[in-house]
Parts: C-alpha cells; structure tokens; sequence
C-alpha cells in the first residue's frame, strides 16, 4: 500500500495499537495472517464487601484473502463471578462470534466493511447470571468483556478518505440490525433498536515520527422492544477522540482522549429498570522505552470521570497507574505484558482495581 494509504487506515483506527488481542475493529484492514490471543485478568473490590472478578481469553483469526479484501473472526470465552460477603454468582460462557470483513475499493480511497455476530453467547440468564452480567457492563470499570452476546447482529460501513497537504481528511457512514433473543430466563423475546453512526476524522503529521489524530461522530439509535411492544430508546450519542503519537530515538509516547455524551446500554430489560449511562471522559497514555531491537518497557495511566445516568447511578472517578513489556519472544511472534493498579469511586463508595494483561501474537 502507498504511504497515503497507510496514513488513511490510521485514521480510521485511533487505538488500534493499544493492545495486541484489543477488540476487533470495524474499520481495520488486514496485510498478514495472524492469530492472536492472550489471558487478562481484572478484579474489582469496594469498600461495601463487593468484588467482581473476570478471566477472559481472546480469540481473534485475521486473514487477508488479496490486496484487497481481508476477513476476521473473533471471540472471548470469558468467566465473571460477582461476590458479597459469602455469597458468589458466576456466569461463564463464549461470547457471541463476531465475522467481519474490510474491502478496499477504488483507488485506494475508500472502505467497506461487513460484519455479522452469530449467537454463540450465553441467554435465557438465571437470576445470579442476570446480575453478574449486569455489574460488568459498567462502562467506569471497563471490564475486558462487557456483553457476552444477544441475537443475530448484521453491520455494515463505508469510508472514505482525502489528502490535503499534510492533512488527512476523513469521513465514515454505517449502520447495526440486531435480531431478537431471550435475555433472561422465562421472558419475552427482546429486539434492541437499530443503529446508525457517522463520523468525520483527521490525521496530521508533526515531523518525521509524530502524528495528532481526531475524530467526531454521532449515534442515533432505534427504540428496543420486548414482545413486540417498544419499551425503550436510547438518546443518540456524541463521541469526540483526540489522539496522537510521538516519537524519538528510544522512546514512544502516545495518548487518547476521549468523549462520550450519552451512551445506549447493551440491554434494558424494560422502560422502568433500564440500563443507562451519563456522559464519559476517557483519558489513557502510554510510554515505551526501547531497549533492544526487539522489546520495549512500558508505562500505561489513565483516568475515567463518568457522570450520573439517567436513574441517578454510575458515577464514577477512576485513576490507574502500571507497567509492562512487549516484544518478540520467536520469529514472527510478539508478546505484550501490562499489569494495571486502579483506585477510585464509583456511586459514591471506594473501590480497588487490579488488571493482569497478556497478550500474544502471531504473524504468518
């Protein structure tokens, strides 16, 4: 691909380097075969005699089938227990199986991209299961899987992109229909809203190795309904991200900030005790340190201020601080290792956070 090309995938994949297994992205077009997986582990404890653990095992296949069309398959299997006192909930299953695909079309200008989520994730929940899963989709505590899966999914976007100078100018347009499921045991069938997002970006150089990204986007979302009657519908939700990377001889800095006003629940059981969420900021950065030709140290932070939902929880302050370490261990093969220490508040009570991140990947 020529640089301009190059420089466009960036655009459109602001976090793509933030971890070596991260979630699929919708907008990202694969070069070479690989697999990647890894192990985290997160857990969370408050001040109430709560903790909420989770074990997740990422599982993501890229494959490139020409220069231009590229296919991934992706899925977590995950186990999250929920703990007060002596009393324990477990939920552990797969999530559901995401296949996506990335095309290339013109002359180099344009994306796009197809998707579809085949249910292989837990439903019909249990009450226990019911309340784990509702605890790990806090959006302040960002649990490694935060929605294990609902009925068939089918996605689709198209982008397309500019070069003016130093600047690269971007733009994007896509669309989500979900089919209905069983979320908890003995209910009706739920059929979340529809979904349609556009987004406009940038990519401006800053010397040889540095590099300033941003973009800004809105959701609108369909109204959800239970038994084929409509019981909720999101407010739409506008999200702002500013990112950028510097580099030096032997050292790599880099950030993302971003901003979320109103954001849809995976799920809402009906109109009345709904899940919601208020306004996010997200700040992370990121430092690496070469130390060899073939591995780095790392030291990661960031910081997530959450405000009140529409019911009056989820409001949260949140601070984390750890190390790590990536490199290439054998021929085509990386490893990246991030340990993550939080400490905040979270609807008014104190909670601790520990993360044990590694990842591994596989070029062929």
């Amino acid at each position: 691909m020529n640089e301009f090309t190059m420089r466009y995938y960036s655009l459109l994949l602001l976090g793509a380097a933030t971890a070596l297994y991260g979630q699929a992205k919708t907008s990202h077009f694969i070069e070479r075969p690989s697999f990647q997986t890894g192990a985290i582990f997160q857990r969370w404890t408050s001040q109430s005699e709560q903790r909420l653990d989770e074990i997740v095992v990422p599982l993501l296949i890229n494959y490139p089938v020409s220069e231009r069309f590229s296919v991934s398959l992706l899925n977590t299997p995950t186990r999250a227990e929920a703990r007060r006192a002596n009393l324990s909930s477990k939920l552990t299953a797969f999530t559901d199986t995401k296949i996506s695909t990335a095309l290339i079309l013109g002359e180099e200008r344009a994306l796009l991209n197809f998707g579809v989520s085949i249910p292989s994730g837990p439903k019909a929940l249990d009450a226990g299961e019911t309340m784990v899963a509702r605890q790990i989709t806090s959006h302040a505590l960002a649990m490694p899987t935060s929605y294990f899966g609902g009925g068939v999914e089918v996605s689709a976007s198209l982008a397309t992109a500019t070069e003016a100078g130093k600047w690269v100018l971007g733009g994007s347009v896509g669309g989500v229909y979900k089919g209905a499921y069983v979320p908890l045991a003995d209910s009706a069938k739920y059929r979340p809203g529809p979904e349609i997002s556009v987004s406009l970006g940038f990519d401006r150089t800053l010397g040889e190795r540095s590099r300033l990204f941003g973009d800004v986007g809105y959701t609108w979302y369909g109204k959800d309904q239970s038994g084929g009657v409509e019981v909720f519908q999101a407010d739409g939700k506008i999200q702002f991200s500013l990112a950028g990377i510097w580099a030096m001889e032997r050292w790599q800095a880099s950030f993302l900030l971003e901003n979320r006003l109103k954001r849809k629940s995976p799920f809402a059981l009906n109109n009345a005790f709904s899940i919601s969420y208020g306004n996010e900021l997200d700040f992370s950065t990121a430092l690496a340190r070469e130390m060899n030709r073939d591995s780095a140290l790392l030291a990661v932070a960031g910081v997530r201020i959450h405000g009140k939902n529409r019911n009056g929880t989820g409001e949260a302050t949140i601070a984390s601080l750890g190390p790590g370490w990536r490199g290439v261990i054998a021929p085509s093969l990386q490893m990246e290792a991030v340990g993550r220490f939080s400490i905040g508040t979270l609807n008014g009570n104190r909670i601790l956070g520990g993360e044990v991140n590694l990842g591994f990947a596989l070029q062929f």
